[in-house]
């Protein structure tokens, strides 16, 4: 009898392993599909920001020191070179609590903290 319990328990166990094994492959898949998405989002996002900046800088005469310079002045803004322009912990004005950057709101008083279209 013990060979036959630990025999139906080894088959279990391969089963549950395999059924982990499975759902880790979908999620993995799931996965890579939403990364070549977001790629493809990207690489149409820097195609209209390529065109738009084409037509303003014709428009106004500008060159590629003046973007690098205003994308410079933009990145400052947060106090912090490093390629992003986004809000810090900061404090609700109306009830003095820590706003997240993640949140346009405050969550206690319902502030509205970032009204940006810029946020992410």
């Amino acid at each position: 009898m013990h060979g036959t319990f630990g025999m139906v328990r080894t088959t279990y166990i391969a089963a549950a392993a395999s059924g982990a094994a499975a759902r880790a492959k979908n999620k993995a898949d799931s996965v890579a599909h939403q990364v070549k998405a977001l790629e493809a989002n990207l690489a149409k996002t820097l195609l209209i920001c390529e065109t738009l900046w084409e037509f303003i800088s014709k428009e106004q005469g500008l060159n590629e020191t003046d973007l690098n310079k205003m994308m410079y002045d933009i990145d400052m803004r947060d106090g912090q070179l490093d390629g992003k322009n986004q809000r810090k912990i900061s404090e609700c004005p109306d009830c003095a609590r820590k706003v997240s950057p993640r949140h346009p709101a405050c969550l206690y008083c319902g502030k509205v903290i970032d009204s940006s279209a810029f946020s992410m």
